[in-house]
């Protein structure tokens, strides 16, 4: 089974991670990344007023191998 990993930036420029055992095995990029931005806009997850998952970096399925579906994490800032 493949384990569905979403790679957030917080406010603070860490990384933070969620994983998804039960997920959707066949997402796209257009749709990870809708999902993401619905995660972050929620703001449902903060720290001392610091949200944790601010910004969406990438999107892979995990097994043995990655399967990636986007990474903007070598953008430019």
């Amino acid at each position: 089974m493949k384990i569905l990993e979403f790679v957030f930036k917080s406010e603070e420029h860490k990384v933070r991670t969620m994983k998804f055992n039960y997920a959707n095995q066949d997402l796209t990029e257009t749709s990870a990344k809708a999902l993401m931005e619905r995660i972050a806009a929620l703001e449902m997850f903060k720290k001392d007023g610091v949200k944790l998952y601010a910004t969406p970096v990438s999107a892979r399925y995990l097994d043995n191998k990655n399967y990636p579906i986007f990474d903007d994490s070598k953008k430019a800032a």
